[in-house]
């Protein structure tokens, strides 16, 4: 049955849906593979956010540990189109989060140094070193984008769980 409206394609077509899901996926399988790699580097970016209590350390150390790990899990779910829903729905979720977070941190050191806010470069902890951060305001708006077409499409193409066509199909 052919989709119907002008935006029918982006909703039933498997294209966009495999296209966002392979971009999505992958940028947080690679996120957390990074931060799995180098957790000290991890531990000292949200340091600076000052979110968790530093003393003691376990809910810092457990995020440290479980952050990366539910990145990498929720991409590659994304990736294979196993639970894409929710794992869509996880991504978009700590996205929209990380991408609040980042900003008040990046306004807060603009502030202390009288820097306009696109000036601004440090570690946001996403696993890549420093940033600037209007490119990663930018790059995590792109990422919010395809996590919703990725979480509102109906299409279940190039999917581990897709249907399968049946017999005379």
């Amino acid at each position: 049955m052919r989709a119907r409206g002008c935006f029918g394609w982006l909703r039933e077509g498997g294209v966009p849906l495999a296209a966002a899901r392979l971009c999505v996926g992958g940028v947080y399988v690679w996120y957390g593979v990074n931060k799995v790699a180098d957790p000290v580097a991890f531990l000292k970016a949200l340091h600076g956010y000052d979110m968790l209590p530093h003393s003691p350390p376990h809910l810092l150390n457990l995020a440290v540990v479980v952050l990366p790990w539910l990145e990498v899990l929720c991409g590659a779910l994304l990736l294979l189109g196993v639970w894409r829903r929710t794992a869509a729905g996880l991504l978009l979720a700590m996205t929209v989060f990380f991408t609040v977070v980042v900003t008040v941190r990046a306004r807060a050191l603009a502030a202390a140094g009288g820097l306009p806010l696109c000036s601004v470069q440090f570690d946001c902890g996403c696993g890549l070193g420093e940033v600037w951060f209007c490119t990663k305001v930018a790059e995590n708006a792109a990422l919010v984008l395809l996590a919703a077409l990725a979480l509102a499409s109906r299409s279940r193409r190039w999917e581990l769980t897709g249907r399968r066509p049946g017999p005379g199909s």
